[in-house]
């Protein structure tokens, strides 16, 4: 990033990464994190665990916190943010990517926010308890359970992703929600015919009620090839700025970075054989290729002509105002 104004306005914003799925517990992520001038992180803890897994995922979490709290302290509120800014850290928000970690209690959702979970997503890829993912053949909405959950989740002041959920599952989810929801992590249809996007309509209809939609940066939802660059990145955003305007759009990227074999193997499950030979083949998006480069996508919102006060907007404001709204 050679434009000195984007180099300042990067390390003087509230930068937030809306979902990273990397692995927490390797030393070499919360560093990368740091390096890319990231101020609060939505970081997977959980998806399609059991109730316990997840607690004990959180206590481990809680642990990395702790002994890396020269770099890193838990946000569990928008002033927990800021703090994180004003002190030169991360704050790492506690997210889940499904909701099997609630079993079939409604009494874990208590448990996890008190533990600090703000975010959790409904679905994973398939059918759980709750409702339907993307790649469930039927999707058949949500259940009665899954109605209580968001409810609840409404109560509690926990954000309710709907990044995977089937297209059924999705549009009574954001009916069902007396608050604004959000696509943590996923990207246009209109641009990219991949399952996993999501429509224009869709969209709109959580713009329309306050949400957000956060920008992934995997070539094949960029580009539906396994190719992309930061251009086609930032060409993203510019689909959805254009669709339901600058105050609704933020950061997604989706890394996975340091994965563990068998946790990207159970994050992939299900999925036909040619797909996963041809994920692990996709190379990084050139120029975004790492959390780490994040200014990279500062200075291309600037170069893009983008304003200094809407690129802050997309680079963390817009996730740091909807946090406001829906957490307690």
């Amino acid at each position: 990033m050679n434009n000195p104004n984007a180099r300042d306005l990067h390390h003087e914003s509230i930068i937030i990464d809306g979902l990273n799925a990397s692995n927490f517990f390797d030393p070499r992520v919360f560093p990368r994190l740091f390096a890319g001038g990231i101020t609060a992180v939505n970081a997977t803890v959980a998806a399609w665990h059991t109730p316990e897994e997840a607690v004990n995922l959180m206590a481990n979490l809680l642990n990395v916190i702790a002994e890396r709290s020269d770099i890193l302290m838990q946000a569990r509120s928008v002033a927990d943010i800021r703090a994180a800014k004003a002190s030169g850290r991360v704050g790492v928000i506690a997210g889940f990517q499904g909701a099997e970690p609630i079993g079939a209690n409604l009494n874990m959702l208590k448990l996890y926010h008190a533990l600090g979970v703000r975010i959790i997503q409904l679905t994973y890829n398939f059918r759980n308890l709750v409702g339907c993912g993307c790649q469930e053949p039927e999707d058949t909405g949500l259940s009665a359970f899954g109605r209580e959950a968001i409810a609840e989740m409404n109560r509690l002041g926990i954000l309710i992703d709907l990044s995977h959920c089937g297209i059924r599952t999705t549009r009574e989810a954001i009916d069902a929600s007396a608050g604004p929801v959000a696509f943590t992590h996923a990207n246009a249809l209109a641009l990219c015919a991949m399952r996993r996007n999501k429509s224009d309509e869709a969209v709109k209809a959580v713009a329309a009620r306050g949400g957000m939609v956060g920008v992934v940066v995997f070539p094949p939802m960029l580009t539906c090839s396994p190719n992309a660059s930061l251009d086609d990145y930032v060409r993203m955003i510019d689909h959805y700025v254009n669709l339901v305007g600058v105050d609704h759009v933020g950061l997604g990227p989706d890394f996975m970075e340091d994965m563990d074999p068998l946790v990207a193997a159970a994050s992939l499950k299900g999925l036909p054989a040619d797909t996963l030979k041809a994920f692990a083949a996709i190379p990084p998006t050139v120029g975004f290729e790492s959390i780490s480069a994040c200014a990279n996508v500062t200075a291309a919102l600037l170069a893009r002509g983008y304003s200094a006060a809407d690129t802050r907007k997309i680079m963390g404001e817009n996730w740091l105002n909807l946090y406001q709204t829906v957490w307690k």
